[in-house]
């Protein structure tokens, strides 16, 4: 069962704000700018999908994004992940920047930027496999016996959180198995082997093979999931979105790093 690149399959950013109350006011006009900035920086359409005093939606088809705003926070969603480029980071910024400035705000709780990506694997039992080859610590189970003997590990849900001894930064990483309504429990054992070594239905079994090979790499119905969520809490006023984004991205890049090679999956 050899381990694949991971997949990227949803990334997060969100702003917690205080004294957001002008929310109430100037969601209308925040929407407005919202709508007309966004379409232009993108080149894609974007349109208010819901408007209440509890909250406010955007949302961009086309780049599978979706924003929404309060007077307590700001978050945007961009999942699944689609085959257009778009510059996440300047999304984010550019709609922060409009919140902060149209609702006065000041005071920032927390910034938080979350990926969460799938290793692809061909059915749920090797995803629950995985999971238990990826733990960190090798035999973790072992300090169970007797209580768990003739047991075998099954599936394996994983989180750690690593903060700075003042709570302002922190960095969480949890891993558990991953799979769509409808995945495959195990794969066919006709799609283990080499289509022209099968006595009949060679071409309909490389047909199989490379549609499952095509969807595993770019949309995975199964796998092990590893969400990453980088934060800082009571961040500056003027904090830049850009450069705090780019710090996750390049924190999240060396946990996973860490997680994948340390793991007892080879």
């Amino acid at each position: 069962m050899a381990r694949r690149d991971p997949v990227l399959k949803q990334r997060i950013f969100e702003a917690r704000y205080e004294k957001g109350y002008r929310f109430l006011d100037r969601c209308g006009d925040a929407l407005i700018m919202l709508e007309e900035s966004l379409s232009k920086l993108t080149d894609h359409v974007w349109f208010p999908e819901e408007m209440a005093p509890t909250g406010a939606r955007l949302i961009c088809p086309d780049l599978e994004i979706t924003l929404v705003f309060n007077a307590r926070q700001l978050v945007v969603d961009q999942t699944p992940i689609p085959n257009i480029e778009a510059e996440f980071s300047d999304i984010a910024g550019t709609a922060f920047g409009l919140i902060r400035g149209r609702f006065d705000i000041t005071k920032l709780n927390r910034l938080g930027s979350r990926r969460i990506k799938v290793i692809p694997m061909d059915s749920v039992e090797e995803a629950e496999t995985l999971s238990t080859k990826q733990v960190p610590i090798k035999n973790w189970y072992s300090a169970w016996q007797p209580a768990t003997e003739g047991y075998e590990p099954r599936a394996f849900d994983f989180k750690c959180v690593f903060e700075l001894p003042d709570k302002s930064k922190g960095i969480r990483i949890t891993a558990a198995p991953y799979s769509k309504v409808g995945a495959d429990l195990k794969v066919n054992e006709r799609l283990k082997h080499p289509p022209h070594l099968l006595h009949e239905g060679q071409h309909a079994a490389l047909m199989e093979q490379l549609r499952r090979m095509k969807v595993r790499d770019t949309n995975p119905e199964a796998g092990l999931a590893v969400d990453i969520d980088y934060y800082l809490a009571w961040p500056p006023e003027k904090a830049s979105i850009s450069s705090f984004l780019n710090e996750a991205s390049a924190e999240a890049d060396k946990l996973e790093k860490e997680f994948l090679e340390k793991g007892n999956a080879k």
